[in-house]
């Protein structure tokens, strides 16, 4: 059996686990419920979707000359998410939509190649695994990952009493720096304390898939960034952060520091190769 060089595992859910965000799958979900409305509805979403683009575009040529750090920039982004948040509360986009609707969307989601296998091993193994996700569905990503996780640290909708969404959301995660709040504060929290190497200091490993990942991944033991997302590509490159990329054949180097390096993965396949370590 492997051991790693992690006690704990905190990972994205929204194109980390899953193939895909699923934001607009909420909506199409309260959507269903709108009858005769749902077309127009659904024509209100769009033009909400490219509301946020626009803007969030504008955010990130803004920074095209700048010279401030990586922590300024995501910053930046925090005013675009509040707004953006409390436009899609009032609008009512997320309202009528119940848990039992939401969990069997959450099972149909389709998620990244090897994931399950990957966190299902690793839990096995001791070590506790944590998503950590801005989604506005707790319920959603339970479906999702069912037997996959110890903890989910997310948003969630309200409901009245009959159990259909008011449409309002209980806001925890938000922005870059809220998942560093969680992420710093999960750190500390060890998943079994008998079992900690390393002095007593619990070892994790954070993994996302976009900027708003990034202040938890270069403050995490080991920081990982899956997949090719534009943005956090040109950011990278913008801001010059160390990376190194994973190939199908690298392993954990013992002797190596990787706190603040940006670990590149193109698979959770790359990734439990390089974690895991014959006994």
């Amino acid at each position: 059996m492997p051991n790693y060089p992690i006690d704990k595992i905190i990972t994205d859910f929204d194109e980390t686990i899953s193939e895909r965000d699923n934001i607009s799958t909420l909506v199409h979900t309260a959507a269903d419920n709108r009858g005769g409305e749902k077309e127009e509805f659904l024509a209100a979403w769009q033009e909400m979707v490219q509301w946020f683009l626009t803007r969030y575009q504008r955010v990130c040529d803004a920074w095209q000359d700048h010279q401030h750090s990586i922590v300024d920039f995501l910053k930046s982004f925090e005013q675009l998410e509040t707004v953006s948040i409390q436009r899609v509360m009032t609008k009512g986009f997320l309202e009528g939509v119940t848990r039992e609707e939401l969990r069997a969307v959450g099972r149909n989601v389709v998620k990244k190649p090897g994931v399950d296998e990957v966190l299902s091993r690793l839990r096995r193994d001791g070590v506790a695994v944590e998503i950590l996700s801005a989604n506005w569905s707790q319920t959603l990503i339970e479906g999702a990952t069912e037997g996959l996780y110890d903890q989910i640290i997310t948003n969630n909708l309200t409901y009245d009493a009959e159990g259909r969404s008011t449409g309002d959301i209980d806001l925890h995660v938000v922005s870059a720096r809220d998942k560093l709040r969680e992420f710093r504060e999960r750190k500390k929290n060890p998943p079994n304390p008998d079992k900690i190497g390393n002095g007593g200091v619990t070892r994790t490993l954070y993994i996302g898939d976009s900027i708003s990942d990034f202040l938890a991944i270069l403050d995490a033991d080991l920081g990982v960034l899956i997949g090719q997302n534009r943005i956090a590509m040109q950011t990278i490159e913008r801001f010059r952060l160390p990376t190194q990329r994973l190939q199908e054949g690298t392993r954990f180097d013992s002797s190596r520091h990787y706190q603040g390096t940006i670990l590149l993965v193109d698979s959770w396949k790359v990734l439990d190769n390089f974690l895991s370590i014959a006994e």
